[in-house]
């Protein structure tokens, strides 16, 4: 049997004649950019994340470099981010200019460890940039929000992986100044491309972002020195249709990875992920272990794809090689960084398939 880690076509496989015919339909009405579907989905995202405004861009790393242009970020500033994450978190702040500042993860979540983050913060920190990571929202999120009013810092989340993913009731796009979505095709939410959403409660910052996004633009007027990230109306619907299937999707999600945890448990080399959430849409499922890379070999020569999200920090990134960049003690992400193994996890994993993971992973174990 063969596992890939990720089945891209799985929405597509199982929504093919509405898709089509949505296609059909947006190519035969001539609007291919900002038409009816964008003007919706940003109308929904904002429901769907409990906030007052939401505009969509070309990918997350462009929604994340908007945030932070956003808050005045410049040449020297000092933003203080985790340095586990995609590099894409990294890349925002150096568009900027800013200075990362990279602070220690929790070894429980591998989210911002909230111990560290006061002692980091200085007079020269303009913002904090949080990151939802693994399909979790981080479990002190309004802690950290709070710490970043005390101090007059805007908080921005990367909330990249978190579609969906709900804490007590609150979004874990709702929390901080901005919050930052993807729909990179590995997303619960995907486009059949890229995308990315950028959402706030403040008019002004929308407005700023909404200016960013098309050439700097307002009322047919450039203002700003702008970009163009957008996407099309195709995408859009395509995304439209996979939130109206979102609470299935969701719940297929936390299906299989209650059978990896019940399948898994008791294995004692290895550490099962932690949900952090009340509502996690699962987006990786997670592994650790000491003989991680042994395990990723064996599984690879029997067949099962697995990926290792993130075996390089942010902080031994060659980007930040020559540039000004400040870190603090990183032990539990470099740890971490050695020890992380992403499983196959999708809705249309079959549950023969979930079986064949973790028997192997067993057998690797028990040799």
């Amino acid at each position: 049997m063969n596992v890939p880690f990720f089945r891209y076509d799985w929405f597509f496989q199982e929504n093919r004649e509405q898709i089509i015919s949505v296609h059909e339909e947006i190519m035969s009405s001539g609007r291919y950019v900002y038409g009816e579907y964008t003007q919706k989905l940003e109308k929904q995202l904002a429901e769907l994340c409990n906030r007052k405004f939401a505009t969509t861009v070309g990918s997350c790393s462009d929604a994340l470099f908007f945030a932070l242009q956003s808050v005045g970020i410049k040449d020297g500033d000092e933003v203080i981010v985790p340095p586990f994450s995609f590099v894409a978190t990294l890349d925002s702040i150096l568009r900027c200019g800013g200075v990362p500042v990279f602070v220690d993860i929790s070894p429980e979540h591998f989210m911002l460890d909230i111990a560290k983050l006061e002692d980091a913060i200085t007079q020269r920190t303009k913002a904090i940039v949080m990151v939802q990571l693994f399909g979790n929202c981080h479990p002190q999120q309004e802690t950290i929000n709070k710490i970043a009013q005390k101090n007059g810092i805007p908080l921005i989340i990367d909330a990249a992986q978190a579609v969906g993913i709900k804490s007590n009731g609150i979004s874990a796009a709702k929390v901080g100044d901005i919050a930052c979505i993807s729909f990179d095709p590995t997303k619960i939410v995907s486009a059949y491309g890229t995308g990315g959403a950028v959402l706030t409660d403040d008019e002004n910052t929308y407005t700023t972002i909404k200016k960013l996004a098309n050439h700097g633009i307002c009322n047919g007027t450039p203002e700003i020195a702008g970009y163009n990230s957008k996407i099309s109306e195709q995408e859009a619907a395509y995304i439209l249709l996979q939130i109206e299937k979102l609470p299935q999707t969701m719940a297929r999600m936390n299906e299989v990875s209650e059978k990896y945890l019940s399948q898994l448990n008791g294995i004692e080399e290895i550490v099962l992920p932690h949900k952090c959430c009340t509502e996690p849409n699962c987006h990786k499922f997670v592994i650790s272990t000491d003989k991680r890379d042994e395990l990723r070999n064996y599984l690879k020569d029997n067949g099962i794809e697995t990926k290792i999200h993130y075996a390089t920090l942010l902080s031994e990134q060659k980007i930040v090689k020559g540039r000004k960049f400040l870190k603090h003690n990183l032990s539990n992400a470099e740890k971490a960084s050695k020890q992380v193994l992403s499983l196959p996890i999708y809705p249309n994993i079959t549950d023969e398939e979930i079986s064949y993971v973790c028997q192997h992973i067993k057998a690797f174990f028990c040799r």
